[in-house]
């Protein structure tokens, strides 16, 4: 048993699937080394994997051959001795003529041997089709089929980002009206100007809520609509002060 396990252990064994393969077609169970692909020797075709096919079978036939023929060599024994019998019976005339026989009739042991040659014969044919229906079912039972290895293919996505629409202009705010770079219509200046018209408050991120009067202007870095850091002057273009928000 181990050395059938060890033999085993160095091979593989498949079925072929292309239809055109003459080994395909008569559904051959190939033995192939372990490190070999398991492919088609006829076609170079992938099998698909299968266990191995069973090694008693013909163990099994020759069991069921000789006992065939104990049973029909046995009957045909019988037969003999029965009708060498009958005729021994037949040609004594010494024997007494009260004595009762004791020999089979040559047609009882005819009989006897054509039904049990018959009963071989039925048990025989059965056994031949269930060995051959029992060996066909287990060559077409679907296996799971070993995948051929692949090489993995890597998709590489390049991502176009979307450029922002930027432009140089001036832009009302209503409060105040911005002169610098716009991106999306939007302040993003690292020098833009703010110029207000009406009090209002610089930035709504400041956290001091520092207030411009009219005419007071900021001149400083500006990004997505809102300022970061820059000088505050008055009117009269005086400094009033620094302002750093961050973003």
């Amino acid at each position: 048993m181990a050395n059938k396990r060890r033999n085993n252990v160095r091979f593989h064994y498949g079925i072929c699937l292309n239809d055109e393969c003459p080994k395909c077609k008569s559904k051959e169970v190939q033995q192939i080394q372990l490190r070999k692909d398991l492919v088609c020797e006829e076609c170079g075709k992938p099998l698909r994997e299968c266990p191995p096919p069973k090694q008693n079978s013909n163990k099994k036939w020759i069991l069921i051959a000789l006992l065939a023929l104990l049973v029909v060599g046995g009957a045909i024994a019988l037969f003999t001795m029965g009708s060498g019998s009958a005729s021994a019976d037949a040609d004594d005339t010494s024997m007494p003529p009260n004595t009762p026989a004791v020999a089979m009739p040559a047609e009882t042991v005819k009989d006897s041997a054509a039904d049990s040659l018959k009963a071989v014969a039925d048990s025989l044919a059965r056994l031949v089709s269930e060995s051959k229906q029992a060996e066909a079912q287990q060559q077409t039972q679907p296996q799971p089929a070993k995948a051929p290895a692949q090489t993995p293919t890597q998709v590489v996505v390049v991502k176009q980002e979307q450029q922002p629409a930027a432009s140089s202009g001036t832009k009302n705010l209503g409060y105040a009206t911005f002169k610098g770079r716009l991106v999306n219509g939007q302040p993003d200046d690292v020098n833009g100007r703010l110029i207000f018209k009406t009090s209002h408050v610089i930035d709504s991120r400041d956290p001091k809520a520092r207030m411009a009067e009219a005419g007071d202007y900021v001149i400083g870095e500006f990004s997505e609509g809102h300022l970061v850091q820059g000088i505050w002057y008055g009117a009269d273009n005086q400094v009033k002060g620094s302002v750093i928000i961050g973003k």
